[in-house]
């Protein structure tokens, strides 16, 4: 049996699980992933101000099957009901995960019996207002909230698959990291693929123009007009070059169940970007502000997946504050983005440690950088647009900043010292070498009673003791810190002005001698 005869053999057997309904949608979970199609349910709420009977929702519950069907196919399995609770708080911002699946498991529901839950919200004031919102059940993770409107009732349909299309998460197993590189396996690959070549090939035919044929072939489906096309937007499940997905672990049981506690962990301040992919296998790379974000070696346990991001927003407002104290805004430090062309002054941040960053034409993720004083203190790959607001903990540099200040001070003193006995050293040599010793007495008395290094250097180790003083100082911070002192150490053994000193005194005394 060829590949394709098998990769058929496993449609007809989705198609048959989605053609059953509901009551079969647990065999799909026994489909090999890039077969296995997205078990939705769907669970619509609809505002006392829309004036919809039971009627309606049947009606528009059937349409919106047809449509989705003619649009995706295989790709979705999916489940409409009523909401049978009020969906607005699932919507607000912050919502715990655990809260729905209590609420799912008092439905007498399993999250794990689907792969994906929508929550769609119509309203009517003048134009139907669409909010919609998804959640992932095997990452455990909420999508960002949209919201689409439309003037008619009998657009809505098109209006909601447009949005929930256009904001669908694709789920993606990592099956190879090899930093930076990493490559992914997409959830329903194969389905998606078909369809996209169903969707070109109706395409093809809807605008290729050919004579009527005198004899019809009534085997043959008849060629669509431009109007009777299904609506060409991008197919659910499907990541294009360019894209970002966000890396999450999940820790299983001995039986495949969700572990309770730290079951689910998002990697922070890690992205895979999306670099190619032929339909059957996903290339990215990994964009992380750690050295090593994902573990290397497979766990039987552990599934590495990577979830997709769909941005809700136009900017994301990044907040920097202390890494020991969240409640201080750093502010002042600039944070550069890394381009092709080089690094990009974004700007500074500003009293509340806030700075805005936009979204880039040519990529999901922008690399950032923050830097103060010249130092870098953090890596920041971040996605505009995918959270409102989002907060950095990083170092508070201005130890090091007052440190550095001291250091540079003391350094000039350290220097206009050891110049100024130079210039006493070259003074006392003359005198000695003209004979006169009385000046040469009163310069070399002068050197001896004015500031030596040796009291310099005092004050620097006593300085150093007390800028390290503080338990709580970052230890990064802690160790340049300590690097500025050491340079400091090491230019004071270059003074040779006390062995000088020593040398112009046993000169002197002989020139008395000798006269």
């Amino acid at each position: 049996m060829t590949l394709r005869q098998k990769t058929v053999r496993w449609l007809c057997g989705a198609c048959l699980v989605l053609l059953l309904g509901p009551a079969c949608a647990q065999a799909a979970e026994h489909l090999p992933w890039e077969i296995a199609p997205y078990r939705t349910l769907v669970w619509v709420e609809t505002s006392p101000t829309c004036h919809v009977d039971d009627a309606f929702f049947t009606r528009f519950t059937e349409a919106l099957n047809d449509k989705r069907y003619a649009t995706s196919g295989a790709v979705l399995a999916t489940d409409v009901q009523r909401a049978p609770l009020p969906l607005a708080r699932w919507f607000a911002s912050g919502v715990d995960s655990s809260s729905l699946v209590t609420r799912l498991e008092g439905f007498e529901l399993r999250p794990d019996d689907y792969d994906r839950i929508q929550l769609i919200s119509l309203d009517r004031d003048g134009d139907w207002t669409v909010t919609f919102r998804e959640f992932d059940t095997l990452t455990r993770a909420w999508g960002s909230v949209h919201r689409t409107s439309v003037r008619q009732r009998s657009l809505l349909p098109t209006a909601i698959l447009r949005i929930t299309y256009d904001k669908f998460a694709a789920l993606a197993k990592i099956t190879d990291v090899d930093k930076p590189d990493v490559a992914l396996a997409l959830k329903a690959t194969t389905l998606v693929e078909e369809e996209n070549q169903t969707r070109q090939l109706r395409l093809n035919e809807a605008v290729a123009f050919s004579a009527p044929e005198e004899d019809i072939d009534w085997k043959k489906p008849p060629a669509l007009g431009p109007s009777d096309v299904p609506y060409p937007g991008p197919l659910p499940g499907n990541v294009v070059v360019g894209e970002a997905m966000q890396p999450i672990l999940r820790r299983n049981d001995r039986q495949g169940n969700l572990v309770p506690n730290n079951g689910i962990v998002v990697m922070p301040w890690t992205y895979v970007r999306c670099d190619a992919n032929d339909g059957l296998q996903l290339k990215g790379t990994m964009i992380s502000g750690y050295n090593q974000p994902l573990p290397g070696r497979r766990n039987v346990r552990t599934q590495r997946l990577a979830l997709a991001v769909r941005p809700a927003y136009e900017a994301t407002e990044l907040k920097l504050v202390d890494k020991s104290t969240d409640a201080t805004p750093l502010s002042g430090y600039e944070i550069y983005s890394k381009d092709p062309e080089g690094p990009t002054l974004i700007g500074a941040s500003d009293a509340r440690g806030n700075v805005q960053i936009t979204k880039d034409p040519l990529s999901a993720v922008r690399s950032l950088y923050v830097r103060s004083g010249g130092n870098l203190l953090a890596r920041l790959p971040v996605v505009p647009g995918h959270e409102q607001e989002i907060t950095a903990r990083i170092p508070d540099d201005s130890p090091r900043l007052l440190a550095e200040g001291f250091v540079e001070g003391w350094r000039d003193q350290l220097v206009d010292t050891m110049a100024r006995r130079q210039i006493l050293a070259q003074r006392i040599q003359r005198k000695i070498e003209l004979g006169e010793l009385e000046d040469a007495e009163k310069w070399l008395a002068e050197l001896r009673s004015g500031r030596t290094v040796n009291e310099l250097a005092f004050e620097l180790r006593s300085a150093k003791g007390q800028f390290l003083k503080d338990n709580q100082l970052d230890p990064t911070i802690k160790r340049r810190i300590d690097d500025l002192f050491e340079k400091g150490q090491r230019l004071v053994t270059q003074d040779k002005s006390l062995l000088m000193e020593g040398q112009l005194a046993k000169k002197l005394e002989e020139a008395k001698n000798a006269q």
